[in-house]
């Protein structure tokens, strides 16, 4: 590739990331259904048909925002998946995962996010496929390499990473979208803690926690 090439593809790229980051604050800000293509071209400092020429129509701009939105947190969740190490993975699982109840921009995005798909379900199918199933999806297969290095013993790896995933949201998710409560690591931390040393019990054999650091 050209140097030229290699420069319009970043200032693509460039593009493309300003044009997200508009749209996140556009739809926290109306809702999916009152966003409009022009509010969101206004907000981004481009024409509108720039948001045509990338994104199609507002549908697929929500989508890639979403998408983005949830592929952030879930490549922490990746990399610490291919340690060995069973506690730090879980923390850091744990952490990101829990990341939107610390910041109110991004609770408010999820609480945004889950009021819509009930107006637009296909959206809800897209998030919930995106966010919620592949998160749990990266916690499975983490869970399943580590059955077979003999580190955890799960008959079923994907209910052993529906219970930890559960046991995460079951209080905290609903208390902080309910109150709209910003929760720190002083609140969250202890219960991560908690949750962590239950799996351990649970699943890990004793290699796997040898292992752990």
């Amino acid at each position: 590739m050209t140097v030229s090439a290699t420069q319009a593809l970043n200032k693509c790229q460039d593009r493309r990331e300003q044009v997200i980051q508009a749209a996140a604050q556009v739809f926290l800000k109306n809702g999916y259904q009152h966003a409009s293509m022009e509010a969101i071209s206004c907000e981004a400092g481009v024409a509108k048909q720039t948001l045509y020429n990338y994104f199609g129509n507002k549908e697929a701009l929500f989508a890639a925002t979403v998408t983005q939105l949830c592929q952030h947190k879930q490549q922490q969740m990746l990399i610490a998946s291919q340690r060995d190490d069973i506690e730090h993975t879980l923390r850091v699982y744990a952490e990101r995962l829990l990341d939107d109840l610390r910041c109110p921009k991004t609770r408010a995005l999820f609480k945004m996010m889950v009021s819509e798909a009930i107006h637009f379900p296909r959206l809800g199918r897209l998030f919930f496929e995106v966010g919620i199933q592949r998160d749990i999806d990266i916690l499975r297969e983490f869970i399943e390499r580590q059955c077979q290095a003999g580190r955890i013993t799960a008959s079923h790896p994907e209910r052993a990473a529906l219970f930890f995933h559960g046991a995460l949201n079951a209080y905290f998710r609903p208390k902080s979208m309910m109150l709209g409560e910003a929760l720190d690591s002083e609140n969250l931390n202890p219960y991560i803690d908690y949750c962590i040393e239950q799996f351990m019990q649970l699943h890990a054999t004793q290699s796997g926690a040898a292992n752990t650091k």
